[in-house]
């Protein structure tokens, strides 16, 4: 990560380009490989506390792993921190800054209101890795949409960013579309393995859209109440949230999931029966592992494509990693597994096609690339607009911070707004000043 920020500083415009397809590859192959690693090993057996074969389905291990990935960012972070302070030898003026700024830094007191979101952000991950084990990757990725329905109607009502009348009409494009998706799941079980499936069906589909509506919480604390007063760097950001979760996890949540009474060997989740399964299985280890090092990746690069790229080729990897997501796992379990890992093709899946065109298509419209007669709208990708859905769909903690990195000058296409024009801001119900106190904070 820190070799390809290092490439940023070049002036030929050829390697840049070369450096950002190479960004958003890796960006989008990790993103498909982590969901798809998820779904694995909800699906792989091994022998437990019972000394039977028993499905692997430990979901608060997964977020466990998950957040301690997350926490290898602070390394990236001091590694580019170091990167800076060599490159700046011999220049007084700029040493100097950077010398202030880590001091800064260095008052951990000023991220404990970072908490707030991280404690979001691990519920939200926690619903979401539980509603996975029930529903097929797909499907769980599409429903992960809904985000941007929750986030622009919080941002319409409690951040009086008053939505456009194409805007509206996007936002319920989406939503059907969505509803399409989470009934297809339904349709897909009811047909093929009876009311029990279904039922399960049902309860993950549930838990994934509460996921995601916790998430947009998290996004929308995140603008209204820290209105980016804690400028810190990204990589540092993730890191800082990674290792919190992970101590929140191991010293909250595995007691209490160990006390609570469920189906795992007595508990809601058994960390005893996790470890046994562990030891008796290399390919769990195999899968976790890889797991891990697929989010580690997925997190630093994740930055990258942010800064690097501009709110077009957001839009692009948005849109593309669910149709990834469903070839990997069709390719999986028709040409790889044999039916084991992946998902299958049912009559379900022909409406949840159905529900990915319609809900590209609300995108689209809500972006104002489609424009629908007599509701013209501004063209919200082209203007790397707040509204626009690559942004809703970003935290803004990372996705508004102005810098990456002060050596190399390289901004999120988000924060180079200072507020909305006045047109736009007249279109938007004139919420001018708060965003400029949103996208302008940090450093400049």
């Amino acid at each position: 990560a820190n070799a390809l920020v290092a490439a940023m500083e070049d002036d030929d415009p050829d390697a840049c380009g070369v450096w950002s397809t190479a960004v958003f590859l890796v960006g989008l192959i990790a993103g498909t490989t982590c969901t798809v690693l998820s779904k694995m090993l909800f699906q792989t057996e091994a022998i437990g506390l019972s000394g039977e074969l028993e499905p692997f389905r430990p979901s608060l291990f997964q977020t466990w792993i998950m957040f301690l990935s997350m926490s290898f960012a602070l390394p990236i972070h001091l590694m580019s921190e170091a990167r800076r302070r060599r490159s700046a030898r011999g220049k007084t003026a700029e040493l100097h800054q950077i010398t202030q700024e880590q001091a800064r830094l260095s008052n951990l007191r000023q991220f404990l209101p970072l908490t707030v979101p991280a404690i979001f952000d691990l519920i939200s991950t926690l619903l979401m890795i539980l509603g996975l084990m029930y529903i097929n990757a797909s499907v769980w990725m599409l429903l992960r949409g809904a985000g941007v329905v929750f986030v622009a109607l919080m941002k319409n009502f409690f951040l009086y960013d008053a939505l456009r009348p194409n805007m509206w009409v996007g936002v319920f494009t989406i939503a059907c579309g969505v509803v399409l998706v989470g009934l297809s799941s339904r349709v897909g079980h009811s047909l093929s393995d009876g009311r029990e499936a279904a039922y399960q069906s049902t309860t993950g589909v549930t838990l994934t859209l509460l996921g995601t509506f916790v998430q947009s919480l998290q996004y929308t604390y995140e603008e209204k109440v820290l209105s980016l007063d804690i400028a810190a760097p990204p990589w540092m950001l993730i890191g800082l949230e990674g290792a919190f979760c992970t101590i929140l996890s191991t010293c909250v949540l595995y007691p209490l999931f160990c006390l609570l009474p469920g189906d795992d060997h007595g508990s809601f989740e058994s960390p005893y029966n996790t470890v046994t399964q562990l030891r008796n299985s290399r390919l769990l280890v195999i899968l976790a592992v890889s797991y891990g090092v697929t989010v580690f990746v997925l997190n630093a690069f994740s930055v990258l494509v942010t800064y690097m790229m501009s709110t077009f080729w957001h839009a692009v990897l948005d849109n593309i990693r669910p149709v990834a997501i469903w070839a990997a796992q069709l390719t999986l379990y028709y040409g790889v597994t044999g039916g084991k890992y992946g998902e299958e093709w049912t009559l379900g899946s022909w409406l949840e096609l159905v529900g990915m065109l319609v809900t590209l298509f609300g995108t689209a419209v809500y972006n104002g690339s489609i424009s629908l007669p007599g509701l013209e709208g501004i063209l919200l990708i082209g203007s790397s607009s707040p509204m626009s859905t690559p942004a809703l769909a970003r935290s803004p903690l990372i996705s508004r911070h102005p810098e990456l990195d002060i050596t190399t000058g390289s901004r999120s296409p988000y924060a180079m707004r200072r507020g909305i024009d006045d047109e736009e801001a007249m279109g938007y119900g004139g919420s001018t000043s708060l965003n400029v106190g949103l996208v302008a904070g940090g450093r400049s």
